[in-house]
């Protein structure tokens, strides 16, 4: 486990304050209890990335000028996946507690 100077520099409770402060109350919920849910945040997220770069900004238009789109979402969902694989769970559900407790807030 990381050992973190300060609160702020630990990602899973800056990740849980921003879930608690940003959703509605039935999806903080949801990132308690439903794995599905966690997965296709991560994968909402990773489709909205802009990656840019030289060589990325060529290889990104002809793939959509070739009209690969569909291959290259389905190859944004594949990494997705890998970053929910490597998303410690039961960390970020235990931060979200944390907050939620701290914060006296009552789901």
């Amino acid at each position: 486990m990381n050992d973190y100077l300060y609160e702020y520099d630990d990602p899973y409770k800056l990740l849980a304050h921003h879930i608690v402060s940003s959703s509605r109350p039935a999806d903080v919920i949801r990132c308690l209890t439903d794995n599905s849910y966690l997965k296709s945040l991560i994968i909402k997220e990773v489709r909205l990335q802009d990656f840019c770069g030289n060589f990325l900004d060529c290889i990104i238009e002809n793939i959509l000028d070739d009209k690969d789109r569909m291959e290259y979402m389905h190859k944004l969902d594949e990494l997705a996946v890998y970053y929910y694989t490597k998303l410690d769970k039961g960390r970020l559900r235990d931060e979200i507690l944390a907050v939620l407790n701290n914060s006296g807030i009552e789901i």
